[in-house]
């Protein structure tokens, strides 16, 4: 048991912790976001409209809209998480077998745009069922354990990350 939590901390409970961390810091920064719990941050964030700034980084921008977008709570980060993995491990298995444009561009390229819209909606309903995901490719023992751990993890780095004052902090 002892190890199934270590195993659980490790590989669940520091991602979760750190990506809910980083999200709630990065989102409070550029919103000024007042929330000091929870509950408050879950209200604010549904209210909350992102400046599009040109100058702002592409990967803190397209994050913090999918955060804002799967609702910023425990539910929501672990879907975000589980995007990401899936999107990323697409993208690597591509890379990996791709075997020329000739080969890519064969059906055209209007049917590759459309395969690849229906895929990220796949991808994006599987993400939804995370826990379902999560237990094919993890050696989950309890899931009990998992699940406690990652909410704890999550729950944890809100809080943290709300009682800092972002506001002045470089």
């Amino acid at each position: 048991m002892i190890f199934e939590i270590i195993k659980a901390i490790v590989i669940a409970g520091i991602p979760i912790a750190l990506f809910s961390y980083y999200l709630i810091i990065l989102t409070r920064k550029k919103t000024q976001l007042k929330s000091t719990n929870a509950t408050q941050l879950k209200k604010e964030l549904k209210t909350v409209e992102l400046d599009k700034n040109p100058d702002e980084n592409f990967m803190h921008s397209m994050l913090q809209k999918k955060f804002l977008k799967f609702g910023g709570g425990f539910y929501g980060i672990l879907t975000l998480i589980t995007y990401l993995h899936i999107e990323i491990y697409q993208l690597i298995q591509f890379v990996s077998n791709f075997s020329g444009f000739e080969k890519m561009f064969e059906s055209g390229i209007v049917s590759l745009i459309i395969s690849f819209i229906i895929e990220a909606f796949m991808n994006l309903i599987t993400a939804f069922m995370w826990p379902v995901y999560w237990f094919k490719y993890l050696p989950i023992g309890s899931s009990w354990v998992w699940l406690a751990i990652a909410i704890l993890a999550h729950t944890i780095a809100t809080r943290y990350a709300l009682s800092k004052d972002v506001n002045n902090s470089r």
